[in-house]
C-alpha cells in the first residue's frame, strides 16, 4: 500500500479514536458495563471482518503468541474500566491527556526494564511531560479531579503495557484475527468483573445499544484497528506520534458538544505533554535508526 494512503487511514483512525470519550459521555451506563459491551462488539465485528479465513488463523497462532494475546487482552481490559471510570471524575481533556502519557511509559519501560540506552532529547521530553502533568494535576486537584486524573493516568500505564505486548505479536498475526481474539480476551475478564460488582448485564435502551456499537464501530474498529493494522507497516513510534491527535481531536469535540473550555493550566500542560512526548519519541525513533548496523 501506498504511504500516503496508509497516513490517511492513521489520520482517520485517531479522529474515530477522538470522539470515544465523547460517545461514553452520552452514555448513562456504568462504566465497566460501557467497557464489556465496546469490547464484545468489537470482537463480533473484527471477526465478521477476518471471514472464514478467521478461524484458520486462530488455529494457527503459536502458544507463545496465545501468551502475548492474553496478556494485551487482560491489560486492555484494565486500560478501559480505569479509563471509562475517568471520565465520571474528571473532565475529557485531562483524562485523553493522562491516558495519552502510555507513550512515556513505554519509554520508561526501554529505560529501567530492558536497559536501553536513550539519548538527552529523549530524557528531555520525558521531563518535559512529567512536568506538564504535574501542572495538570495540580490544577486538577484544586477542582476535585485528581483523582479522574489518577484513574486515567493508571489506565495509560495498563495500554502501554498492551501495546507492548500486541508489538510482540501483531508481525505474526494479521490485524481482524489478532484483534477479535484480544477484544475477547478483554471481554472474558469484564463479564465477571461486572457480575462481581452487581452491574445489569442486560435490560438497557436501544439508545445505549447503539451508542455501545459506536463505541466498537469507531473507536474500536476504525481507531485501535486500524492503527494495529499500521503497526505491520510503519514503525512504532509513528503510530505512538499520532495518538497524540487524539488529545487534540477530543478536547475540541468536547468544547463543540459539551462546553468544556480548556483552563489555563491545562493549555499550557497540555502544550508541554504533547511537546514532551513528540522529542522523546521522534528522538527515540533516530536514535534506533542510529543503531542499526550499516551494511
Amino acid at each position: 500500500m501506498r504511504p500516503l494512503n496508509i497516513y490517511i487511514l492513521i489520520f482517520f483512525s485517531v479522529f474515530c479514536m477522538a470522539t470515544s470519550s465523547i460517545i461514553i459521555r452520552y452514555s448513562s451506563s456504568p462504566a465497566m458495563i460501557i467497557a464489556l459491551y465496546r469490547v464484545v462488539f468489537t470482537a463480533v465485528l473484527a471477526a465478521s471482518l477476518g471471514g472464514t479465513r478467521i478461524f484458520a488463523n486462530l488455529r494457527a497462532i503459536n502458544r507463545r503468541d496465545y501468551f502475548y494475546i492474553l496478556l494485551a487482552g487482560i491489560f486492555l481490559a484494565l486500560h478501559f474500566g480505569f479509563w471509562i471510570t475517568s471520565l465520571d471524575y474528571t473532565s475529557i481533556p485531562s483524562s485523553v491527556l493522562f491516558t495519552n502519557l502510555q507513550v512515556v511509559f513505554v519509554l520508561l519501560f526501554s529505560i529501567f526494564i530492558l536497559k536501553e540506552k536513550v539519548n538527552a532529547w529523549v530524557s528531555g521530553g520525558i521531563l518535559l511531560a512529567i512536568l506538564g502533568s504535574a501542572m495538570i494535576g495540580g490544577g486538577d486537584l484544586a477542582s476535585g479531579r485528581f483523582y479522574g486524573d489518577m484513574l486515567a493516568l493508571t489506565s495509560g500505564l495498563f495500554v502501554a503495557i498492551y501495546f507492548i505486548a500486541g508489538r510482540q505479536v501483531r508481525s505474526r498475526v494479521d490485524v481482524w484475527s489478532y484483534t477479535g481474539a484480544v477484544s475477547a480476551v478483554a471481554a472474558l475478564v469484564l463479564v465477571p468483573a461486572s457480575i462481581l460488582f452487581d452491574l445489569p448485564l442486560t435490560g438497557f435502551g436501544i439508545r445505549e445499544w447503539l451508542l455501545f456499537f459506536l463505541l466498537a464501530l469507531g473507536p474500536g474498529i476504525a481507531g485501535h484497528g486500524i492503527l494495529n493494522w499500521a503497526l505491520k507497516y510503519v514503525k512504532a513510534p509513528v503510530v505512538s506520534v499520532s495518538i497524540l491527535g487524539e488529545s487534540v481531536g477530543a478536547s475540541i469535540l468536547a468544547y463543540i458538544c459539551f462546553g468544556e473550555l480548556l483552563l489555563w493550566y491545562q493549555i499550557i500542560g497540555g502544550i508541554f505533554i504533547l511537546s514532551g512526548i513528540y522529542m522523546a519519541v521522534t528522538n527515540e525513533a533516530k536514535t534506533e535508526l542510529a543503531a542499526q548496523p550499516v551494511s
